[in-house]
């Protein structure tokens, strides 16, 4: 199977199948996949992604995001799109709040960290969402606008529910540097520090999300049972639906 699914119009659609799970499971492939924006999505993309049988597409953009730039797939009747993104951005966006006399490199790597340390709690009832969708028997593509930090997390929270050994869940999201083409999202005046920081899936930040499953749950298993109700019996049915 191809991880990276070839489209027209995006190119950070992927596929979360064939990784081995620390029980010595395999992650099944064409069932859950990760992307950019599916806004941008070509008429033939569409059929593609409806080929590949997804049911449900997980938008977790904010609530501008999706209006400036609506999902080709709302309508459509094969595929739901769930608006599992925040309706309003919690803070302004980094773009809108640059200090000019500031190092903008630094201010850009702190506000990234800062949000991937809220990303577990904040976005706790979208992954529950998705685990449920897949529960159910959905097939799911998870999405934000460069499918890097929003829709990144998410994957890596659905890899380690399944067991997916953390090495296994860094590698998936750093993935996105080897297949997103930023095209024109970079801004012509951004300097190349900047760009680096806010365009790229870098280590750290999703080490920031880690870090606050560790410091205010007790681990990644705790998180997952205590804060998102993945009890024994809900983690059975997910590994056995997602697992072969």
């Amino acid at each position: 199977m191809e991880r990276r699914i070839e489209l027209e119009g995006l190119t950070n659609f992927r596929d979360l199948g064939g990784y081995r799970t620390d029980a010595g499971r395999t992650v099944k492939w064409r069932l859950m996949f990760r992307s950019d924006t599916l806004a941008s999505l070509t008429d033939d993309d569409v059929d593609t992604v409806c080929d590949l049988g997804v049911t449900t597409a997980c938008d977790l953009r904010y609530g501008d995001e999706r209006e400036i730039e609506p999902s080709r797939l709302l309508g459509h009747d094969r595929v739901e799109v769930l608006a599992l993104g925040l309706n309003a951005r919690p803070d302004a966006s980094f773009l809108d709040s640059l200090v000019v006399d500031m190092d903008a490199g630094d201010v850009a790597r702190t506000y990234l960290t800062e949000n991937y340390r809220q990303y577990p709690v904040r976005y706790a009832d979208a992954y529950r969402t998705i685990f449920r969708r897949l529960i159910d028997g959905h097939r799911v593509v998870i999405h934000c606008t460069a499918g890097k930090d929003r829709a990144g997390t998410a994957a890596a929270m659905l890899l380690s529910a399944l067991g997916v050994p953390r090495e296994t869940v860094f590698e998936d999201y750093l993935l996105t540097n080897r297949y997103w083409d930023r095209g024109d999202r970079v801004p012509a005046d951004m300097d190349p520090e900047t760009v680096a920081h806010v365009l790229s899936a870098r280590e750290e930040y999703l080490s920031a999300a880690f870090e606050t499953i560790d410091r205010q749950f007790g681990g990644i298993e705790a998180y997952l049972s205590d804060h998102l109700g993945l009890d024994d019996d809900t983690k059975a049915a997910l590994h056995d639906v997602c697992l072969d």
